[in-house]
């Protein structure tokens, strides 16, 4: 007697494409707060583009003035559970962000995959467009 077995690879991908969104997918605008060693909390607008370049906008709430945009390449990274910002600006350390879903990035201290314990002062959230989409 012989048993014949199907194995369900079609499905493979799909959980693969899903768990790891791409740039295209994931691409957008998110506003939010930062913490930062010379400003003890920053309001920040980050745009990351279909594209897969970033620009990032931060304003110093003590003293309200702007810091110069920052720029680079962004990827989805560790099968899609984070966002890193990697600057144009070599000597520059790449930024590491969480995503808790969709529409919330949290900055991380250390390794993305490691627990955020204080989420506080360092979430960007998705923003909305004038027709109320992200």
């Amino acid at each position: 007697m012989k048993w014949l077995f199907a194995l369900p690879v079609c499905s493979m991908p799909l959980v693969v494409v899903a768990a790891n969104p791409t740039p295209e997918a994931f691409a957008g605008q998110f506003f939010g707060t930062m913490k930062d060693r010379a400003c003890a909390s920053q309001d920040a607008l980050l745009s990351l583009q279909a594209d897969g370049h970033y620009a990032l906008q931060m304003h110093c709430q003590d003293d309200l003035q702007a810091t110069p945009v920052s720029r680079g390449r962004w990827s989805v990274t560790w099968n899609g559970t984070c966002v890193q910002l990697t600057p144009d600006d070599v000597p520059a350390q790449p930024l590491e962000f969480a995503i808790h879903d969709d529409d919330l990035l949290v900055q991380t201290t250390g390794s993305c995959i490691e627990p955020i314990e204080d989420p506080r002062g360092r979430t960007l959230r998705r923003a909305l467009d004038d027709t109320g989409n992200d």
